[in-house]
């Protein structure tokens, strides 16, 4: 059995564990961050790393997010366990199927959902789990889900 990584300090980057996997992230990289707040859970949004804290917490920028007063990007303090590499551009020309996963552009983030119903003009019906809540979206908002699973993007089997 191979021995996990010793931790060692990091100044400069945050050493994630994620399913065992230790992956280094350095301030400025660009990376997804998951929300768990109540009204936003199975969402993903694009963040840079800001700063690396202590005890695994990392400040991040959001990409798409803006403060109330809307003059910069919002920062928050993450931690490192929400935090994920952002998942790698799947062109997918072909149509999305029944019950296919899927990530729906919504609200400046991804959300996680499925396909419920196919509509004309490459449009979908897409079903969230989370809110319980059918929405509409073209083929270009949507993004075949994946997850990181043990250090590697692995396609989702339909829900």
């Amino acid at each position: 059995m191979a021995q996990e990584e010793s931790s060692s300090e990091c100044v400069d980057g945050v050493n994630l564990k994620m399913e065992g996997i230790k992956r280094k992230f350095r301030k400025g990289t660009i990376v997804e961050v998951r929300s768990d707040e109540e009204g936003y859970k199975g969402s993903w949004y694009t963040v840079k790393i800001v700063e690396i804290l202590e005890n695994d917490n990392v400040l991040v920028e959001y990409q798409t997010l803006k403060t109330d007063d809307e003059t910069e990007f919002l920062k928050e303090e993450k931690d490192a366990s929400d935090i994920r590499p952002c998942p790698f551009v799947v062109q997918h020309a072909y149509p999305y199927v029944l019950g296919e996963r899927v990530d729906a552009w919504y609200n400046d983030g991804w959300w996680v959902g499925c396909i419920y119903k196919i509509l004309h003009c490459s449009k979908y019906t897409v079903f969230f789990a989370m809110s319980n809540e059918l929405l509409e979206f073209e083929h270009s908002e949507l993004r075949p889900h994946l997850e990181w699973i043990g250090g590697k993007w692995i396609a989702a089997l339909k829900a």
